[in-house]
């Protein structure tokens, strides 16, 4: 897909329900100025999930914040290949704070209003926030409020909470405990499960959105024939 016009960009902080409408205005707009494929790249934007509205709002409530976490992210990789230990504590200090504080504005989004956020929202957003931090392209989305879409784990839980691996010099005599071989183990299979987890939910989502639509379908095609009948009955 072409990148997106700067003009796209708001979008994807829009409130779902408003989505649609405005992506449509804004390829109507483009295809009036006769920028064509930046019409088509706007009219196959799907409508985000509203965890990806939240995070997008999220980081453009807080820039500072969500640039952080994306250079925090660099730096706590860097220093886990290297092997620098006080720089990877420090990264990863960095890190958490500013993830937390997207995430809090985020769920701030979607919470009902005067209610707690749902645990599975909590999770959600947490999830593609360290998953966004882990990918360079969506590092860099993130940072820009721009995510189109919720995204698949890429490679930050093989050392996000690791220690650092140690300086090469270090590495012909030493090397990671038992111990510390199971937890790093322990934390792949935990993070390994809250994906799933997190996928399980959304299919949940996903399914009862569409109950509800076909029950919607369903009464409003009663109503129809229950008319129909009646013009008959008045026909006749």
């Amino acid at each position: 897909m072409s990148p997106l016009p700067q003009e796209a960009e708001r979008l994807l902080s829009v409130e779902p329900n408003r989505f649609v409408a405005e992506r449509d205005q804004l390829v109507r707009t483009l295809r009036s100025e006769d920028r064509r494929i930046e019409a088509d790249t706007v009219a196959a934007l799907r409508k985000p999930t509203v965890v990806v509205y939240a995070v997008n709002r999220a980081a453009r409530d807080r820039p500072k914040a969500a640039v952080g976490a994306a250079d925090a992210a660099r730096k706590v990789k860097e220093a886990q290949i290297g092997g620098a230990s006080e720089s990877f504590r420090n990264a990863s200090t960095e890190l958490d704070e500013a993830l937390d504080l997207l995430a809090e504005v985020a769920v701030a989004h979607v919470a009902p209003r005067g209610k707690t956020p749902s645990d599975a929202m909590r999770r959600r957003v947490r999830e593609l926030l360290r998953t966004a931090v882990s990918d360079d392209d969506a590092r860099e989305s993130l940072a820009r409020g721009t995510l189109t879409e919720e995204l698949e784990a890429v490679g930050f839980s093989s050392y996000a909470g690791m220690a650092p691996a140690p300086p090469r010099e270090e590495r012909k005599h030493s090397g990671p405990s038992r111990a510390e071989q199971q937890e790093a183990r322990r934390r792949e299979h935990e993070h390994a499960l809250k994906q799933e987890l997190a996928k399980a939910e959304r299919r949940l989502q996903d399914a009862a959105q569409a109950v509800r639509k076909a029950e919607r379908e369903s009464k409003a095609a009663e109503r129809a024939v229950a008319s129909i009948r009646t013009k008959i009955d008045r026909a006749g």
